[in-house]
């Protein structure tokens, strides 16, 4: 039996690969997740495309895989500009605002986003949402050394506050590729994602948030079993 998850995320890379062949992609940034997996692996099939291209990548996992599979790889130190920016979301709300890094690479994959000249991102349809939140908290990264004082001053705006652990059978929290620490947030239903990223963001000793405001989306491709609806953003 297929499943039509899994086919509405196939159907949503399969788009993205052809669309990213109509921009520039000498340097071409990627993040970092289950369907970024999915594009690599696809991809493959299209490596010859892709000769020219350098792929700077949000996560080492990301980075192992690509050139594993003989794509060539460049370390974000070593950019200063990206073409085309290509990722997975968690989470889309109807003005193309998204929420990211339950993976835990958002900081990289937000300093990709920013240095790119465009933005494509991948999800299927159970991503939609009214609100940001709505399904998952939102991730935050933050100092390690600056842990309990940010975790103080969230739960003192009124958020809901987790610390993110690691697995079961292993011990401590997660660390990011960046040293950080994540923190997941449950936020209230109504807010401004711009304001709301503003505002965690001010606490001295956070490092990033999972939010991603549509200033930093162009493209989103989002797969059905048995569709495909780009959703541009207005200019």
């Amino acid at each position: 039996m297929v499943d039509p998850v899994l086919e509405a995320k196939k159907k949503a890379v399969e788009e993205s690969i052809k669309i990213v062949l109509d921009y520039k992609r000498d340097i071409v940034g990627i993040g970092t997740g289950s369907t970024v997996d999915l594009f690599i692996d696809l991809l493959t099939i299209s490596s010859h495309l892709f000769i020219e291209s350098y792929f700077v990548c949000a996560s080492m996992y990301t980075a192992k895989r690509l050139s594993e599979a003989g794509f060539k790889v460049l370390s974000i130190s070593d950019v200063d500009v990206v073409d085309v920016y290509i990722d997975g979301a968690d989470e889309v709300d109807p003005e193309l605002n998204l929420v990211k890094g339950r993976g835990g690479a958002s900081t990289l994959e937000k300093i990709l986003a920013s240095a790119a000249n465009s933005r494509i991102y991948m999800v299927d349809f159970t991503k939609l949402v009214k609100r940001l939140g709505e399904k998952h908290a939102i991730p935050i990264e933050v100092l390690s050394q600056a842990l309990s004082i940010v975790y103080r001053k969230l739960r003192e705006k009124g958020f809901s506050v987790q610390i993110r652990k690691s697995k079961e059978g292993k011990y401590g929290f997660i660390t990011t590729d960046t040293g950080g620490i994540l923190l997941d947030v449950i936020v209230p239903q109504n807010y401004d994602p711009f304001e709301l990223n503003r505002e965690i963001k001010s606490i001295p000793g956070v490092i990033e948030t999972g939010i991603f405001t549509k200033d930093l989306v162009d493209v989103v491709v989002i797969g059905y079993p048995d569709k495909v609806v780009i959703s541009r953003k207005l200019i």
